[in-house]
């Protein structure tokens, strides 16, 4: 309780002072959204009062810059003025608790009542479908695949202007982007019609210069890497979300990145749920006397296929926990299915047939 008072009170204190939020989140002014949200991971991980509760302050100011820095808006704001924009209630931001801030992480904050702010639209979703080897999902792997997508330009941060004092509320709709035009019709028959602003484009804001790393575009390419976790015994079609990984956009969150598994076919093995089937040849002597016989598994282990009656073309039998590792549970596993195909003889001798003959009889 005390220190939950302590980081209010300075939480509520610190608003109010000169702070570099680039030097408290250790990153240049001109990082992109991910550098500030890798930055503020690591630091939040490595101040939060639940795990070092003599650096409250140090975890305030931390969330504080990244809830500025994070936000494209009241960061252009904050580059422009400083937090003395910041405090205006009518440009700039309202600061939230820090533990709220944190809990986006997944690392559960304090439970506050969300504020009723206008949710920012979402950018689409990408599928992409990751081609998988059965012997990865039995064993489970890890790798990186490339990912190129649109960022929000490095060094205008998505304004599209030279410098951020370059962008200016549109003087003729307010920033609205849309204008009220007044018709008269006749004597006493007025009527009132909304249009986009022509001179901001309904954009709400005109831009002055032109930023000469994106010619105005607002965006860039970036080239980066995922890490994917292939885990045991994932089925075909799972998907694996990557938050936010989407091509990014001013004034838009961006959509996820959703790898959805495809499982490649085995030379050996096929899938079916948590259950593997193959088959066997077997010679006509040994569906006849019996045989003892080793397959090699997924992951290398000889699996002893034992018989000592008589195998009928087409038998399937079944051996348990030699299937797929349970996705939920990978220390549980599915059944495999053998079934046995029998390579009959092409020719026989007089002399073995007439043996056979006597076998028979």
């Amino acid at each position: 309780m005390i220190i939950s008072l302590f980081i209010a009170e300075y939480f509520i204190c610190s608003v109010y002072a000169g702070k570099d939020y680039y030097l408290i989140l250790g990153v240049p002014r001109d990082a992109s959204s991910r550098q500030i949200k890798k930055a503020y991971r690591e630091l939040s991980l490595k101040y939060h009062p639940d795990k070092n509760p003599e650096h409250g302050e140090k975890f305030v100011e931390i969330s504080n810059a990244y809830e500025v820095l994070n936000d494209d808006e009241k960061r252009r704001i904050y580059d422009q003025y400083g937090e003395e924009g910041l405090k205006d209630g009518g440009r700039g931001a309202s600061f939230k608790n820090p533990f709220d801030i944190f809990s986006q992480f997944g690392f559960g904050g304090q439970q506050q009542q969300q504020r009723g702010t206008p949710e920012q639209k979402k950018g689409p979703n990408v599928e992409i479908p990751l081609e998988v080897g059965l012997q990865d999902l039995y064993l489970g792997k890890t790798i990186k695949v490339g990912h190129k997508k649109q960022v929000l330009c490095p060094k205008c941060r998505g304004t599209g202007a030279k410098k951020a004092d370059d962008v200016m509320t549109c003087p003729d709709c307010g920033g609205s982007g849309v204008k009220l035009v007044v018709q008269q019709l006749g004597p006493g028959f007025v009527t009132q019609t909304q249009t986009t602003c022509d001179k901001c484009g309904g954009k709400g804001k005109i831009v002055k210069s032109t930023c000469p790393f994106c010619g105005g575009k607002k965006t860039s390419i970036d080239q980066d890497s995922i890490t994917i976790d292939i885990e045991k015994g994932m089925s075909d079609g799972h998907p694996i979300i990557f938050e936010q990984e989407g091509d990014e956009a001013p004034e838009t969150t961006p959509g996820d990145v959703i790898f959805k598994i495809k499982t490649l076919p085995h030379k050996r093995f096929v899938r079916k749920g948590n259950d593997l089937h193959t088959s066997i040849n077997i010679t006509l002597l040994e569906a006849l006397v019996g045989f003892s016989k080793k397959l090699k598994h997924l992951d290398g282990h000889d699996v002893e296929i034992k018989k000592t009656d008589i195998t009928k073309p087409g038998e399937v039998i079944m051996i348990d926990e030699e299937g797929m590792p349970h996705h939920e549970y990978p220390s549980q596993f599915g059944n495999l299915f053998i079934e046995f195909n029998i390579k009959m003889p092409t020719s026989l001798t007089e002399e073995q047939k007439t043996a056979i003959k006597e076998i028979l009889k």
